[in-house]
């Protein structure tokens, strides 16, 4: 008696993804927020009806407003894209920062290093150009900080938000269109 052999099953082969896929599935998911949008607007209304009770004046507006907002919130959705931000670009604001504290102990310093960091080339270079202005305001401003502040993580974040704030309004100051973005304390010390 012959063997029969037996037929092997074609198994579909999976096709690749197209680009279009990841659109498809955005558009989806910006379809499904509108509905959810729309339920929540419309579902108040349906109930009033059923229950029978009396339009209020204004109530088809209202309605169709939040069909407006929820089209609104789509083309948004479809039309948004981020842009990725630019390169940091970093500049030292060299020498360290040294102030003296009198105190009952006797005299304590403080030394900081900070470094500016902005998305420009631009900026950097205002930076540099303005950083006897913005030495002077960082001494000025460290200077009128209590030692027990400083030695706390919620005092330095405090001092180096300030700082930051002073040495943008100084670029404002002398109409630089950026600010820096962030200071960074790269080095802290008291003794």
């Amino acid at each position: 008696m012959p063997v029969e052999q037996e037929e092997k099953a074609e198994t579909p082969v999976a096709k690749p993804k197209s680009p279009g896929h990841m659109k498809l599935v955005i558009v989806g998911a910006v379809a499904l927020f509108a509905a959810l949008v729309g339920a929540q607007v419309a579902g108040p209304l349906i109930n009033n009806m059923i229950a029978g009770a009396p339009h209020a004046e204004g109530e088809e507006e209202i309605a169709a407003e939040a069909e407006e907002v929820v089209a609104e919130v789509i083309v948004e959705e479809e039309v948004h894209e981020e842009e990725p931000l630019a390169q940091a670009v970093y500049t030292a604001l060299d020498p360290p920062f040294v102030v003296s504290f009198d105190t009952e102990d006797g005299p304590r310093y403080v030394q900081l290093t900070l470094q500016a960091m902005a998305r420009s080339e631009e900026t950097i270079a205002a930076v540099k150009q303005h950083a006897p202005a913005i030495r002077n305001s960082v001494l000025f401003k460290l200077g009128g900080y209590e030692l027990a502040v400083l030695a706390t993580q919620a005092g330095k974040e405090q001092l180096r938000q300030e700082l930051l704030v002073v040495a943008n309004e100084i670029l404002a100051k002398n109409e630089v269109e950026e600010s820096i973005e962030e200071l960074y304390f790269t080095s802290l010390v008291i003794q």
